[in-house]
């Protein structure tokens, strides 16, 4: 199968020049004469490599186009183009996950070169990703988060690809989703992982008192102050500090954490000395923070600095498949601690679990398990031991759907799971039919090769 690409250049013979060397070398080739352009090709296809140049309009262009390619999928390899004088730019867009730079002008040669190793590269990555996805459907759960949703693996995905550079994320996503695990994820797949991993939380600290939770103070340096303190920064030294609600910082101290951001060093409260650090930042948000900067409540240049790659993390309703596994996950837990013989829970139990909304996400649930497991006397939840809230009738006229414990435990159930399944074997017969050949494939399935390659790859077929 042909390789498929997109180059984005804003100059136009240098564009041209690449569609045409690149559909020579045999490759599918689509151009992009900006960022917008690239983002919205990025959104619509899924590109095996991605050539972008590293300034176009703005400065930061083609760090955000990568950003955007391994959002979009994480197997994808992106090579950038950049000037001697941008060099330096080129180094940290590798840091950020693209495979490798090219220094323009450039031979011929050393372009195809570079292009044959990065797509190689993504076949490893490819391989890579079909393991872990089979690794999780294997045991529910990855790196201490429990489903095996498709929502949820595309985040593991993604965690697997961005762990090991260094790139600042941006975890989002609303209340009891579960951000604090992905952010210890995200450090225990990093090469920080025998480090320190140190979490705050941002909501939780008076505003007097956040600079000093942060970079520390030294003795005498306020009342009160009567020893010197190691703040969570330097706590937090060649490992990763989470801050959690970032968005509550107050504005008076996003200016001291962009600082100690840009130079990689702070001063403790009434300190003279500068500290240096290496820290990776993972921070989370329940926040719309894009609405919080035009609100001026938050800093843009702070966001950017802290949103080089940005997971969002799904709410429970968005994934309901994962319900019975997370159910039965909590309540091993509290029945393990409690030391009561509770087990499973029975159908009419689950039936109204799948039907609930779940506002508060998987803290909500697994608070309903805690409270399941104290209030039930058998051996089995009933749905006598669930909350009312949960357990009333759906007022908009729906009834409760049936559930078939048997189809939950073999691989989850959902409309959606029960979709993908559907279109991953439709896919194999037509390949089956037509020999493996997908141009026919996607004739035989009236949709265009494009479509064909993007739900191939959503299902990790080669």
């Amino acid at each position: 199968m042909k390789a498929y690409l997109l180059v984005v250049d804003d100059e136009q013979s240098l564009r041209q020049f690449l569609e045409i060397f690149l559909e020579k070398e045999g490759y599918e080739v689509d151009v992009a004469a900006s960022r917008a352009e690239a983002e919205k090709a990025i959104a619509d296809n899924v590109y095996d490599l991605v050539l972008t140049d590293m300034r176009m309009a703005a400065e930061d262009d083609g760090l955000k186009v990568i950003r955007a390619a391994i959002q979009r999928t994480p197997s994808t390899q992106v090579v950038v183009l950049t000037a001697y004088g941008t060099i330096e730019g080129a180094v940290e867009a590798i840091k950020l996950g693209a495979y490798n730079y090219i220094v323009k002008p450039f031979d011929n040669n050393d372009l195809r070169s570079l292009i044959q190793g990065a797509l190689a590269s993504r076949e490893i990555a490819v391989e890579r990703r079909r393991a872990l996805r089979e690794e999780v459907k294997g045991k529910s759960s990855f790196e201490g988060i429990v489903g095996r949703s498709e929502a949820m693996l595309k985040v593991y995905e993604l965690v697997d690809r961005v762990a090991p550079t260094n790139a600042n994320v941006m975890i989002l996503g609303e209340s009891g989703t579960g951000k604090e695990l992905i952010a210890s994820a995200l450090h225990g797949r990093s090469d920080r992982k025998d480090c320190p991993f140190v979490p705050i939380n941002c909501a939780a600290i008076p505003e007097t008192l956040m600079e000093s939770e942060l970079f520390g103070h030294v003795r005498g340096a306020f009342t009160g102050a009567v020893q010197m303190k190691r703040g969570l920064f330097e706590a937090a030294h060649r490992g990763t500090l989470f801050l959690d609600e970032v968005g509550e910082i107050p504005p008076s101290m996003q200016s001291k954490l962009l600082r100690a951001i840009q130079e990689r060093s702070f001063r403790r409260i009434g300190g003279n000395e500068d500290i240096s650090i290496d820290v990776r930042l993972v921070c989370a948000s329940k926040r719309n923070l894009e609405e919080e900067m035009k609100a001026g409540r938050f800093r843009d240049d702070l966001y950017f600095r802290l949103n080089v790659i940005q997971i969002v993390a799904p709410p429970l309703r968005d994934r309901r498949e994962d319900i019975p596994v997370l159910a039965t996950h909590f309540l091993e837990k509290f029945a393990g601690k409690m030391g009561k013989p509770v087990s499973r829970i029975d159908g009419e139990a689950m039936r109204a679990l799948l039907a609930y909304d779940f506002p508060g996400n998987v803290r909500e649930l697994e608070n309903i398990m805690e409270r399941a497991a104290i209030i039930e006397t058998k051996d089995v939840i009933s749905l006598s031991a669930l909350p009312s809230n949960v357990t009333k009738i759906d007022t908009q006229g729906g009834e409760i759907p049936t559930y078939h414990p048997e189809l939950f435990e073999a691989e989850g159930m959902s409309l959606d799971s029960a979709v993908d399944r559907l279109e991953k074997d439709l896919l194999l017969k037509a390949l089956e039919r037509t020999g493996g050949n997908k141009t026919e494939a996607a004739k035989l399935l009236n949709i265009s090769f494009r479509s064909l390659r993007y739900r191939l790859d959503k299902h990790g077929i080669d």
